[in-house]
């Protein structure tokens, strides 16, 4: 036994190792100038022990310095391994320039390309203090309603701070749901011939109504310091506040087109649909079930504005959709939201069982047009289950002596003649005891309904109007109407933070939870889009019902809009 077990460890070892990595190539940001650092980073989920050759990545790029390292979880019992290389790298010279394979051991990394452009002074803000600057940049500057836009902020410095705060992203002209895209990143580069330190912030913007939009001018606190002749200063407390600030961005918002069509408006990059299964499906059983997985991706749209992919029961089969799991990534090119959806599928007829064609239109903003991601219909075959078995008889009873038979019997008449003479007691017990339950409970329910009634006169001459006001949006909640909706969550906003109320849903959102912020991004959605009657606020309710319960610090009266660059 003990050297079978060690066999199948060696065994499994040696798969193992056989088992290729997977190598993954990314940058942190793209496009980038020519005088920019930015950073190349390959991934594989295995470990390995080999040193690459990043030699012919030098044709194109300046590698100035690189670094290894390596991570391993235990998770539910399995093994995740990970080892990641980042390159810190600048280009020699413009243009689509492309990241070549690497050999990884006996494995290779994909070929990716990235864009180098040249660099001026058109797109930098004005500044009377060249030392410091801020340069904004929106792309695209006109785009459709609900589509994503990348808005990029940079700090140029080119002395020491002691630290800076920047305001958040505001606008004039529609409402806009902000999504900011991972932590800051920071580089080095130069600007007429002089270094600057860069730190750079990204955003991904999606409009939710047409015409033209303002991105306001981003309002930044630099303290710099400043050290008198003979004083020694450690701490910085020795600074002047200086506030500089960008330029305003306008950009034109187009609306749905009208050769748009479905109930859902998908304008993307990219959209694809898949589907994977708990099985084989070439073969279902009657009653027995089969798990589908549909996966919905799509570049450039957030989880939330991606349809739902639930199925309809048929005369063939019972469809049980399970919670769908939705999932945004953040990167330097914006947002990809997820949607999956796991449906067990339990057959109730055999024969042929055929599931529909699926179908999901989108808007592909890079041509212009529709199109149509489809997952084909599959027709698969039912066998019928499996019949129960017909019940044995049970066997003869042996032969006993009728002798040792006799006082068992006269045992099994004396058991119940107690039984008889004890029924009478038990029924008078169970009568007794049911008396005096029905007087227990009758008192406990009146001394309640007193208490109670105590406690609703409290609460009437207590009542606060965050609480009233609540009632309204749960009203409009339960009637499924997102315009009230609306109108009634500012309302309550304004009485739950009196002295800095929020302007949009994005805001409360941003203000309680990322599940209320979830929701409150479908009611944007709702509201601006072509599936307003189809809006049910039950989830919407129950999320800000619960982040209200839950939130254990009382607003505070004065909220700082503005996020530290050097917390």
């Amino acid at each position: 036994m003990v050297i079978r077990i060690f066999t199948f460890i060696l065994l499994s070892l040696l798969s193992l190792s056989s088992i290729a990595a997977n190598i993954t190539v990314q940058v942190d940001r793209d496009p980038i100038a020519i005088n920019e650092s930015f950073k190349i980073i390959f991934e594989a989920d295995e470990s390995i022990n080999a040193t690459p050759d990043f030699s012919a990545l030098q044709q194109d790029f300046e590698i100035l310095n690189r670094n290894r390292s390596s991570n391993v979880q235990f998770i539910n019992g399995s093994i995740s391994k990970q080892t990641r290389w980042v390159l810190s790298a600048i280009s020699k010279r413009t243009g689509t320039l492309t990241i070549p394979s690497i050999r990884f051991d006996n494995d290779i990394s994909p070929v990716i390309s990235v864009t180098v452009y040249e660099t001026g002074n058109s797109s930098t803000a004005a500044s009377d203090n060249k030392e410091l600057f801020i340069q904004v940049e929106a792309t695209p500057i006109t785009a459709y309603v609900q589509s994503q836009i990348l808005y990029t902020i940079r700090f140029y410095r080119a002395i020491n701070i002691n630290g800076a705060s920047m305001s958040e992203p505001s606008f004039d002209g529609a409402e806009v749901v902000t999504q900011k895209l991972g932590d800051d990143s920071s580089f080095e580069t130069q600007v007429n011939g002089r270094r600057y330190v860069v730190i750079e912030r990204s955003y991904a913007l999606f409009p939710q109504q047409s015409g033209e939009l303002t991105i306001n001018p981003i309002s930044l606190d630099v303290q710099v310091p400043v050290i008198a002749r003979g004083v020694f200063d450690p701490f910085g407390q020795n600074s002047t506040t200086k506030r500089i600030k960008s330029k305003n961005i306008e950009l034109d918002i187009n609306p749905i087109p009208a050769i748009a069509q479905g109930d859902s408006w998908l304008p993307a990059n990219e959209l694809h649909l898949t589907e994977n299964w708990s099985q084989d499906p070439a073969e279902f059983v009657v009653g027995e079930p089969i798990t589908r997985t549909l996966t919905l991706k799509a570049e450039g749209l957030t989880a939330a504005q991606l349809p739902s992919l639930a199925m309809q029961d048929s005369r063939s089969y019972k469809a049980y959709p399970d919670q769908p799991r939705l999932n945004d990534k953040r990167g330097s090119r914006g947002i990809s939201g997820t949607r999956q959806e796991k449906i067990a599928i339990i057959p109730t007829q055999p024969g042929q069982l055929t599931l529909p064609e699926i179908n999901i239109q989108w808007w592909n903003i890079n041509s212009g047009q529709m199109e149509t991601a489809t997952l084909p219909a599959r027709t698969i075959q039912v066998s019928p289950g499996v019949s129960p078995t017909t019940q044995t008889q049970a066997p003869d009873m042996p032969q006993t002596d009728i002798a040792t038979l006799e006082p068992a019997l006269s045992q099994t008449e004396n058991i119940g003649i107690v039984k008889q003479e004890s029924g009478l007691f038990t029924v008078l017990s169970l009568v007794f005891g049911l008396g005096w339950l029905i007087t227990a409970t009758a008192w406990f329910v009146s001394k309640r309904k007193e208490n109670n009634q105590i406690k609703d006169l409290k609460i009437s001459t207590q009542l606060s109007p965050t609480r009233s006001l609540s009632n309204g949006v749960k009203q409009a909640c339960a009637d499924n109407n997102p315009t009230q909706a609306k109108t009634e969550l500012l309302n309550w906003s304004q009485a739950y933070w009196p002295d800095n109320p929020p302007t949009n849903l994005s805001d409360i959102g941003k203000r309680l939870d990322e599940q209320t912020q979830h929701e409150l991004e479908k009611l944007n959605l709702a509201l601006y889009g072509l599936d307003k009657q189809t809006w049910q606020g039950a989830a919407l309710w129950q999320s800000i019902s619960n982040a209200v319960k839950t939130r254990k610090v009382k607003p505070k009266k004065d909220e700082n809009l503005l996020v530290p660059l050097y917390p």
